[in-house]
């Protein structure tokens, strides 16, 4: 009988460790890789110096275990700490707006990810207060794509928008990791620091980036991009490395969503 008992004791600690390494994993896991592109492993860890605001991270990470898609994303566009009076940074776009933005690139840019991302918002709980965000995202039209170029170049394009103090982007230079391995699905935010952000656009399979790669070309944009604008004393930055047939949009800039 005390062997029994054992066995039993023994088994149901078995269970409960595959049970919590399978809810380990799933919270690394991303519901999909465009507007919920940050883990909730992630949030509630501040992995890559991603910053949570709350009560924001909190209503994301609520959002994302009951499966209410449109306030998980509601949620994802505010814990950055970017919106302020219901404007996303310097770009004078309600959040509704800058969604649609990002919506527009991924549906261009990012076809097949962007249908898998609406096929999992069509099973989105009862209890979703935000359903009118998902309809937003459904209803977008793509932009024409046909100038995508073919070689694998990283050329530079500078913006005016989302500007980003070149100080923190000098902290996520440093402070990101180099390594020589591929970025693959994880979380597309590479690295954030205060004003900076380095992203990179949605994983469509095939050849990838590596760290180190997504590093030497957000220090190119940094070192091209630099500039005091005409309303401020600080040096700023903000540019992207577009995407081809061969690698993925690189974005260094103030904005910490979209990318595609």
């Amino acid at each position: 009988m005390a062997i029994s008992y054992l066995q039993l004791f023994l088994t149901l600690s078995t269970l409960c460790g595959l049970i919590e390494v399978s809810a380990e994993t799933n919270e690394k896991d991303l519901v999909e890789q465009l507007f919920l592109d940050i883990s909730i492993y992630s949030v509630v860890n501040s992995v890559d110096g991603i910053p949570t605001i709350e009560p924001w991270a909190s209503q994301y990470v609520a959002a994302l275990q009951e499966r209410r898609f449109g306030d998980a994303i509601w949620a994802r566009y505010h814990m950055m700490g970017e919106v302020e009076n219901g404007i996303v940074g310097d770009t004078n776009l309600t959040v509704p707006q800058s969604i649609e933005e990002d919506a527009v690139g991924y549906k261009t840019y990012a076809p097949e990810q962007f249908a898998q991302a609406l096929s999992i918002y069509a099973n989105t709980s009862s209890e979703d207060t935000k359903p009118d965000i998902l309809e937003l995202i459904l209803n977008v039209k793509a932009l024409d794509s046909t100038g995508l170029e073919d070689r694998t170049t990283y050329s530079i394009r500078c913006s005016g928008d989302h500007l980003a103090y070149r100080s923190s982007c000098y902290q996520v230079l440093g402070h990101m990791s180099q390594q020589k391995t591929l970025i693959g699905t994880g979380d597309r935010t590479l690295f954030s620091y205060h004003s900076c952000s380095l992203r990179v656009g949605p994983y469509n399979g095939g050849g990838d980036l590596t760290y180190n790669t997504a590093h030497a070309v957000a220090r190119l944009i940094e070192e091209q991009c630099a500039r005091v604008p005409a309303c401020c004393n600080s040096v700023k930055v903000s540019g992207y490395s577009p995407r081809n047939s061969g690698h993925r949009k690189v974005c260094l800039s103030s904005k910490s969503t979209g990318c595609s």
